[in-house]
């Protein structure tokens, strides 16, 4: 098929060639320069407008990163006072687990198993606990708490959301 093709493209080429060599000189100007006129069309619609709007697009994304950069620094102050300890963290002095066992149950997370690793470290195991739950769940062990997440593991389960965790926790 590809050589009945080229045989094909041949032909038409052959006929344009005939018909451009019978032309008037004049008519083979005008000829050339629509020839002109199209390459030089096709030239900027694909060279030069997909360039145009590249930079553009960079222009827009540089301007929103600027933008960023300028409201990250006006708000520096805060998130380093917020970062050091702004917030008011008590130091319980109940045992690690009675503080999983009293939070977990009200934030909607039933605690798998725990064992005392040590004085102040406490391994607790999680099954199929919805994500965002347990972040929160983690999230006021730390605010409230002080407690810290020394290691922790985390397999997503069949059911979008839900997850399998295992963490070790310290005062």
């Amino acid at each position: 098929m590809s050589a009945e093709w080229k045989q094909n493209l041949q032909n038409y080429i052959d006929i344009a060639q005939r018909r451009y060599d019978g032309l008037a000189d004049n008519e083979r100007l005008l000829v050339n320069g629509v020839g002109v006129l199209i390459v030089l069309a096709l030239v900027f619609l694909i060279l030069i407008v997909p360039a145009k709007n590249a930079v553009s697009d960079s222009q827009l994304k540089l301007a929103g990163q600027q933008n960023l950069m300028s409201w990250m620094k006006e708000n520096e102050s805060i998130a380093r006072q917020a970062g050091s300890g702004g917030g008011a963290v008590t130091k319980s002095d109940q045992p690690l687990q009675t503080i999983v066992t009293s939070t977990a149950g009200p934030m909607g997370i039933a605690v798998k198993r725990y064992e005392n690793e040590s004085e102040n470290k406490l391994r607790v195991s999680l099954e199929k606990v919805p994500f965002d739950k347990m972040v929160r769940w983690l999230d006021q062990l730390e605010s409230r708490y002080g407690l810290i997440i020394v290691n922790i593991a985390v397999d997503a389960e069949k059911e979008p959301g839900l997850v399998t965790a295992k963490l070790v926790l310290q005062n």
